[in-house]
């Protein structure tokens, strides 16, 4: 009786029958705690190189991590050594979203997700079999870590059963957009180091075009710099100014680090990397 109520309670969790058909644009699920995950194949391209999804299904109530976790929490991690013929891997992050429990502040995904990556095979002649070994994170109050191991030899049509789900994913991915570039979704105009005594902040002044609208702002730096969520300071119909706290940092730096500002919003979220001018302390 009990296999029979933990299958069913994966069956629940997947949303789908336990009788489906097989997919060869899927892999079988790898059932962990309170998820499940399984690769899904989009595709091949013109280039001969593969869309490929990383899909992670979540209880409710439950979520998982983005590549900066927040507060708590981990990031999820990929091993790909084990696959055949992928010459080289690329994974991308849709936006994430913030949550914040009992004072506590996360970054990541609830209920479900799927990273799309990238594969180039090392010889375009030859079938490519995709394994992976996953390490991530499954939380509602606590965080779990939980491993998976699947595997999907690839396809080689243009298009499969799970293009459309990879593809709505894959229109989360922010675009990568150089700092100053005003256009139809929101963009960096300026950051600027605030060398308070005490805590540190930097001010991200964010360009807002007619008809954009502005989701959720993140920061993200080298090791050692944390960053915490944005505060609003001045915001009015072609400008938001935000103070965001530096929840942690080396000592001693001075001059320019490299940061990666994501912001969320429509008609598309954004990716910018820019380099902060970090100034001594003021005397």
């Amino acid at each position: 009786m009990r296999h029979f109520v933990l299958i069913a309670g994966f069956a629940s969790l997947l949303g789908t029958p336990l009788a489906a058909q097989p997919d060869e644009a899927a892999s079988v699920w790898s059932a962990g705690t309170h998820s499940a995950v399984r690769l899904i194949a989009g595709g091949k391209t013109a280039d001969g190189a593969y869309r490929v999804g990383v899909e992670i299904r979540l209880k409710d109530g439950f979520k998982t991590y983005w590549r900066v976790p927040g507060d708590a929490g981990v990031p999820p991690s990929f091993d790909w050594a084990a696959s055949d013929n992928a010459g080289s891997v690329s994974v991308r992050w849709p936006a994430p979203k913030r949550f914040v429990d009992l004072g506590i502040t996360t970054i990541g995904y609830k209920d479900r997700v799927i990273f799309p990556v990238l594969i180039r095979p090392a010889d375009g002649a030859k079938p490519t079999t995709l394994a992976l070994k996953l390490d991530y994170a499954v939380c509602e109050r606590i965080c779990i870590p939980v491993k998976a191991e699947v595997s999907l030899k690839l396809p080689d049509a243009a298009e499969t059963t799970q293009t459309a789900s990879l593809n709505q994913f894959r229109a989360q991915i922010p675009r990568l957009k150089e700092p100053g570039k005003i256009d139809e979704s929101p963009g960096l105009l300026s950051a600027t180091f605030v060398p308070e005594k005490g805590r540190k902040a930097v001010d991200v002044a964010i360009a807002m075009p007619q008809g954009a609208a502005l989701g959720e702002v993140f920061l993200e730096g080298p090791d050692g710099w944390l960053f915490g969520a944005p505060a609003m300071l001045q915001s009015d119909s072609e400008k938001i100014l935000l103070r965001v706290p530096i929840d942690d940092r080396p000592k001693n730096v001075v001059g320019l680090v490299p940061l990666v500002l994501t912001v969320t919003g429509t008609p598309q979220s954004s990716e910018i990397r820019f380099d902060l001018e970090v100034t001594a302390p003021r005397p």
